[in-house]
């Protein structure tokens, strides 16, 4: 990433430091298409202690690629808390890029759950890059679509 920090301090520990991101978005935000700069300044996005925080999600699925429309979706939910559901679908997908640490393959778990992410302008519209406890995930796109969704009964 290039601004927001996320620095493995040893096994399962980590340093994160949204803070340098945080600070550079209000140059960033006419820059992003109207999708991502709302996601990218909800008030929640950051603040550890909210319940629509990005930090701590794991992701439902990693598609290895985009369909055939150039969309892309990856539905986020809390460690053994399913109510909430984050969904972001990215449309105009240029490309996307999902890396494991170790080369191998990614392992969709409790444990692998996001660090970070950080959202930037890009000529195709944004870019989105999501590190994961033991993996990157990058989308290129021409904006991206979040939406919190309670389960039934919630």
């Amino acid at each position: 990433m290039k601004y927001a920090v996320v620095e493995q301090q040893g096994r399962g520990i980590f340093w994160h430091d949204p803070s340098p991101y945080v600070s550079k978005l209000p140059e960033l935000l006419s820059a992003l298409p109207p999708g991502a700069r709302a996601f990218a300044s909800h008030p929640e996005h950051y603040d550890f202690s909210a319940p629509r925080c990005i930090k701590d999600l794991r992701p439902q699925a990693l598609p290895v690629a985009a369909d055939s429309l150039g969309q892309y979706e990856i539905r986020f939910a809390r460690s053994g808390c399913e109510e909430d559901v984050l969904t972001i679908r990215y449309s105009g997908v240029k490309s996307v890029q999902i890396a494991a640490d170790d080369g191998e393959s990614i392992e969709l778990s409790d444990f692998n759950s996001v660090r970070l992410d950080e959202v930037l302008p890009d000529e195709a519209g944004c870019s989105h890059e999501l590190r994961l406890t033991t993996a990157t995930v990058r989308v290129v796109c021409a904006d991206l679509r979040a939406e919190w969704v309670a389960s039934v009964g919630v």
